[in-house]
């Protein structure tokens, strides 16, 4: 089973209504996909994404997640190997493997503790942090806002690379 979250809430309109003074909430511009068999550890995972304003998509199974990260642009994948079972974990690491292989989202991995053979794997496949064991919203929330200010500058440099080069106040050529 798998559903969406959004960071912020839904606005009702109506013909007649006038435009708010501010906004409430900050928009979540990017999509974190939280992909874990325990609802416990998704839903402490989904909170601190909020707290750094991404959007969520929960899934609890393998196959899910690969569907929903082609349905929609995922920027950040997490990816809880340590609540997987036997059978799920198998599942779990060719979802990152696939993930991995895309070259898409910031992929993060959180395998069980003092597990170095999980840890040698991911860095094989080039995945952009290793959480080993980790359990605390404040750690996750930090994770998730260097990840926003990573993209941040992603964005930045590929604007600046596809912008004309200026020279002496004119545009070169």
């Amino acid at each position: 089973m798998s559903y969406l979250q959004v960071g912020s809430p839904a606005i009702l309109v109506s013909p007649d209504a006038r435009a708010p003074a501010r906004r409430q909430t900050p928009v979540a511009l990017h999509t974190c996909l939280v992909v874990s068999t325990s609802a416990r550890r998704a839903q402490l995972w989904v909170r601190a994404a909020h707290e750094e304003r991404w959007a969520t998509v929960v899934c609890t199974t393998a196959e899910d997640a690969i569907r929903q990260s082609v349905r929609q642009r995922v920027d950040l994948a997490l990816v809880d190997l340590q609540s997987a079972g036997r059978g799920e974990g198998d599942k779990f690491r060719k979802l990152v493997e696939q993930l991995a292989s895309r070259g898409g989202p910031l992929l993060a991995v959180c395998g069980k503790p003092d597990d170095t053979t999980g840890e040698v794997w991911s860095r094989q496949l080039g995945i952009w942090m290793y959480l080993p064991g980790i359990d605390c919203q404040s750690d996750i929330a930090l994770l998730c806002g260097e990840a926003r200010n990573i993209l941040k500058k992603l964005e930045n440099n590929a604007s600046h690379a596809t912008s004309p080069l200026r020279l002496n106040g004119r545009e070169d050529k």
